[in-house]
């Protein structure tokens, strides 16, 4: 069950985005939207998580037209905590802001939701799967994204093992740090953090610790 406060109306949630945004970024939202129900059923989800990657896939981008000042000065307003590498990184900011506008306009107050639009961008260690299905989905809709790697991404994924969302999240992750580090851009923090994650969590599936052999008295 998503605790918000109230009923949420997704008529009423498109309306308000549609309003927020281009044509082109409503269109991969509602992309986003699809893909990301399309892994939920996939992957088995349960039908309150099924509904929270409905509204956090669909709200993720709330705020990214915003320009980078009014982003800072909004944070600077609510009390969102700004590191160095956030003001460098304005474009990591986004995910915050439209996760408080969510919670402030349509009072969802469920973390699981707003967490899957705050760390859409740059991951973050420990995500749950509402997150990595959310953050899979902005990369890989079929509205706007490249079909080619649309299909390399999705040739990652084996609906039969839930394992493979933690592949496709470190593929996902090392891609953007490539790409960051070829602009010379700066590479924030909590994606090294969020991927080094995955990297722990992947040998240690592989390589589970033994367990000792009970000892007689």
């Amino acid at each position: 069950m998503i605790e918000t406060g109230t009923h949420i109306d997704l008529d009423a949630l498109k309306q308000w985005l549609c309003s927020r945004l281009s044509s082109e970024r409503y269109s991969h939202s509602l992309g986003a939207q699809d893909k990301a129900l399309d892994l939920a059923e996939r992957f088995q989800f349960t039908k309150a998580d099924y509904d929270k990657a409905a509204i956090a896939s669909l709200l993720h981008d709330a705020a990214k037209l915003m320009p980078a000042q009014e982003l800072i000065q909004y944070c600077d307003a609510h009390d969102i905590v700004l590191s160095d590498e956030d003001r460098q990184s304005p474009q990591t900011l986004h995910p915050f802001v439209g996760a408080e506008m969510v919670k402030e306009t349509f009072g969802i107050t469920d973390e699981d939701v707003l967490n899957a639009i705050r760390y859409h961008t740059t991951g973050r260690p420990g995500m749950t799967p509402v997150e990595k299905v959310v953050f899979i989905a902005d990369k890989i809709e079929g509205n706007t994204r490249n079909p080619l790697y649309i299909q390399k991404v999705t040739a990652l994924l084996d609906y039969r093992n839930p394992r493979s969302l933690d592949e496709t999240m470190c593929y996902l992750l090392d891609s953007t740090i490539t790409f960051l580090i070829e602009k010379r851009h700066v590479i924030h923090p909590r994606t090294i953090d969020a991927r080094n994650d995955f990297i722990l969590r992947l040998r240690r599936k592989a390589n589970p610790p033994v367990q000792p052999l009970h000892q007689p008295l």
